[in-house]
C-alpha cells in the first residue's frame, strides 16, 4: 500500500468511501429505472395503449401517460380499498376530477344498475379517454361529463400537460414545468349538476382537482351542509398555495359544516387533527 495513503486523516479515507457508496448506489438506481423503463415499453408491444386488468375492471393504460404508470404500480390502494368498501348497490358516487375513470370504473361495479356514478373532467383529452374505459366496461351507470367544478359557473383557464403529466392539470397554475399548455373551459358547480339527483342517494364523494378543492366544496355547500355524504378530499398544501389559499381552508371548511376529519393508516380510520404540514395526502370528512 502507498504510504502516501497511510498518512491521510481517516476521516478523508472515509469520506472516499461514502462517496464511493454514493455513486454505487446511484449507478444501481439508474440501472433499477432502466430495467423499469423497458419493462413498461414492452407493455405495449410497439402501441400507444394497453389493457390492464385491475381487479376485475379493465383499463385502458396510456404510453404517454406518467398517471397510467402509477396505475400499473399500484395506485392509492388504501383509498381504493376504502370506496370499495362503503359502496353499496344502489348508492350514487361523485367523482370530482375523474381523469381516466379508475375509481369511477370500480365504484360503477359496486351500486350496479341501480345506483349511478356521475363523473368531472374538464380536460378533452382526457375525457375522452374515460368514455373510452367506460365503454370498454360496458358500464351504463356512468354519467361522464367534460366540464370542470368551481365555487360559481363561468369559463376558467385550464393549465394542462402535453407531457404526460395530465393527472397534474389544474384551474392554478403550476410553478414547475409539468403544466406547459392552457386552454379555457366551462365551469359549473356542484349545486347546479346535482339539481336533478336525488341527493339522499349520495354515498360518497371524491374530490382531486390539484388544488381547486376550496372552490369545488364552496359550490356545494348547501348540499354538503343538508346532507351527509363521505368526501374524500386531496390535501396537498403546494397546489393550494398554486390557486391563492391555504390547505388548511379546506380543514376549516368541511369542519365548520359539522364533518370531522379522517385519515386511513393500515386499513383503519384515525381521527385527523390538523398538521403543520400536507406535502400530500389524501383525507376522508365524515358527518356524524
Amino acid at each position: 500500500m502507498d504510504r502516501r495513503i497511510l498518512k491521510r486523516p481517516l476521516y478523508h479515507i472515509a469520506g472516499r468511501l461514502s462517496k464511493l457508496l454514493k455513486n454505487f448506489q446511484k449507478f444501481q438506481d439508474e440501472k433499477l429505472k432502466m430495467k423499469a423503463d423497458n419493462k413498461w415499453d414492452t407493455l405495449f408491444n410497439g402501441n400507444e395503449s394497453f389493457v390492464f386488468t385491475y381487479n376485475t375492471i379493465k383499463v385502458n393504460l396510456y404510453k404517454d401517460s406518467v398517471l397510467s404508470r402509477i396505475i400499473y404500480e399500484g395506485f392509492e390502494k388504501a383509498e381504493i380499498d376504502y370506496v370499495s368498501s362503503n359502496l353499496k348497490e344502489g348508492d350514487i358516487f361523485i367523482d370530482v376530477g375523474a381523469n381516466i375513470g379508475l375509481f369511477s370504473l370500480i365504484a360503477s361495479k359496486i351500486v350496479g344498475e341501480e345506483g349511478k356514478v356521475i363523473c368531472f373532467e374538464p380536460s378533452p383529452i382526457t375525457y375522452f379517454r374515460l368514455k373510452e374505459n367506460v365503454d370498454l366496461n360496458g358500464f351504463k351507470n356512468i354519467d361522464c361529463r367534460n366540464i370542470g367544478l368551481s365555487d360559481a359557473p363561468k369559463e376558467l383557464t385550464f393549465y394542462i400537460s402535453n407531457k404526460g403529466y395530465d393527472a397534474w392539470n389544474s384551474f392554478a397554475p403550476s410553478q414547475d414545468d409539468k403544466l406547459n399548455d392552457k386552454i379555457k373551459v366551462p365551469v359549473s358547480t356542484l349545486e347546479i349538476q346535482l339539481n336533478t339527483i336525488n341527493k339522499e342517494l349520495i354515498r360518497l364523494v371524491k374530490i382531486d382537482v390539484e388544488g381547486w378543492e376550496k372552490f369545488v366544496l364552496n359550490g356545494g355547500s348547501q348540499f354538503f351542509v343538508d346532507y351527509k355524504p363521505i368526501v374524500m378530499v386531496e390535501f396537498t398544501e403546494e397546489n393550494t398555495f398554486n390557486a391563492g389559499y391555504s390547505v388548511y381552508d379546506i380543514y376549516d371548511i368541511m369542519q365548520n359544516w359539522g364533518y370531522v376529519w379522517y385519515r386511513i393508516v393500515n386499513g383503519k380510520m384515525i381521527e385527523e387533527i390538523k398538521q403543520m404540514r400536507y406535502p400530500y395526502v389524501n383525507l376522508i370528512a365524515i358527518k356524524p
